[in-house]
């Protein structure tokens, strides 16, 4: 545990993915409160939360109820994780009912984050953690099927261009921006995660394929959507456990985060199969690393996945 950032606040702690962040970092010694408008025992996932555990009701977007949390939980960090995760602008030809607002993606993510940033220096906390999304460059959420996600090299890289579509993508990209911003204007220490779908244990990650790359799925080819990886969220709750622990040369850092891929085997001979066109690129991916690389998580924070499908298949074999 780091001293100076012992008392942690989670925003959207009460969900599904603070339930784990909350574990890690009371297991390490933090002091944990939760920020959320519902308490874990009202969420579609509920969780029992531990007795004298400090929850603070409240809205993400309000500045007054974020810094009483800031206030109430005399937080030295603050783990945004609270989102909307997916957009919700309605596009033409999806088909998708509208659930929610318009703008909600937008004004929850994007104003959030502003919300949480300024409480933060208005108050004097010393970090932000921030979970960011592989959305943020433009791989998911495609409209203009005629100008689609051109990757540069491989692996993609924290440093690789980003070609944004959607709200969602958008608003983390944006959200990202911020962090830097406010790093380099008041010195807060700022770290993106730029996550992949979050799996959850006992559900195996969406995609998973036992027979890539011998025998590729049904489609191959078209514009690239996604890139075969997934984050486990108690990984997620280590790599952000690692990033409150330890205090890096630059005020702000991206990293991006991935457990595994969702196929067995190594990552090169799969894209070929699965993208032809990225067939010549393919080769810059090293054994079983993603499309997009954790290796400067691995390399600044001394991050690896503790969490895998692949791991659990293999010890019923």
């Amino acid at each position: 545990m780091n001293d100076k950032y012992q008392n942690v606040l989670i925003t959207g702690g009460a969900g599904r993915l603070g339930r784990y962040l909350y574990t890690e970092f009371k297991e390490q010694g933090y002091q944990v409160s939760l920020f959320d408008q519902k308490a874990p025992s009202e969420q579609p996932f509920p969780w029992e939360m531990p007795r004298g555990t400090m929850f603070i009701r409240g809205d993400l977007t309000n500045l007054g109820d974020m810094m009483r949390a800031i206030t109430l939980s005399r937080a030295t960090l603050v783990v945004h994780v609270a989102a909307i995760t997916h957009s919700t602008d309605m596009q033409p030809g999806r088909g998708f009912p509208q659930m929610l607002p318009e703008d909600t993606t937008m004004r929850v993510n994007v104003m959030g984050t502003y919300v949480v940033l300024d409480a933060c220096r208005r108050l004097g906390v010393k970090k932000v953690v921030f979970a960011s999304s592989y959305y943020a460059i433009g791989v998911g959420g495609m409209i203009n099927r005629a100008k689609p996600f051109e990757v540069k090299y491989l692996p993609i890289d924290e440093e690789h261009p980003l070609f944004n579509q959607d709200t969602y993508g958008l608003s983390k990209q944006l959200g990202e921006i911020m962090l830097e911003a406010y790093s380099r204007a008041y010195g807060i220490k700022c770290v993106a995660f730029r996550l992949m779908g979050v799996s959850y244990p006992g559900i195996r990650p969406i995609g998973t394929d036992e027979k890539l790359p011998e025998a590729p799925r049904d489609w191959k080819g078209g514009p690239i959507g996604t890139t075969f990886q997934y984050s486990d969220c108690r990984d997620i709750a280590y790599a952000m456990r690692l990033a409150a622990d330890q205090d890096l040369d630059n005020d702000y850092e991206c990293f991006f985060h991935s457990s595994d891929t969702t196929f067995r085997g190594p990552t090169a001979p799969a894209i070929k199969l699965l993208y032809p066109d990225l067939a010549l690129l393919a080769d810059g991916i090293e054994g079983e690393d993603g499309l997009c690389s954790s290796k400067k998580l691995k390399t600044l924070l001394g991050y690896e996945s503790k969490f895998s499908w692949k791991k659990d298949l293999a010890a019923t074999e």
